[in-house]
């Protein structure tokens, strides 16, 4: 009865080791990359394809090549304070030369065309 009883204490339901498990496997959430005081070190420069000026053409959208560490949301605000036009949406990629694009979609028509005018693209 004795040995019975030690192996009752002793047990630890599967469920409570399941959790100890999850636990240790999970690491903390990195810190991103924010920039608040200067847009120009998120967004490096305008990409210069016939692909991205069809895009701005066809589609109101602008390719940006940013930092590699770089998140929507932080792509949307430096665009957003950059150029003075609200932004749609934001997807990124990376490509063969390890640089991160940003392909940001306006709210306004055309204002991708007046960006790319400004800018001497088109």
């Amino acid at each position: 009865m004795i040995m019975a009883e030690e192996k009752k204490t002793k047990a630890v339901p599967k469920a409570a080791k399941a959790a100890t498990k999850v636990e240790s496997k999970q690491k903390p959430a990195e810190t991103a990359m924010v920039v608040k005081d200067d847009p120009y070190k998120t967004v490096k420069f305008v990409l210069m394809t016939e692909k991205a000026v069809q895009t701005i053409e066809r589609d109101n959208r602008m390719a940006f090549v940013v930092d590699i560490k770089a998140e929507k949301d932080g792509i949307k605000k430096s665009v957003e304070s950059m150029f003075g036009a609200p932004v749609t949406s934001v997807r990124t990629s990376i490509d063969q030369k390890r640089r991160k694009r940003a392909y940001v979609k306006f709210k306004n028509a055309g204002a991708a065309g007046d960006i790319a005018i400004k800018l001497g693209i088109i």
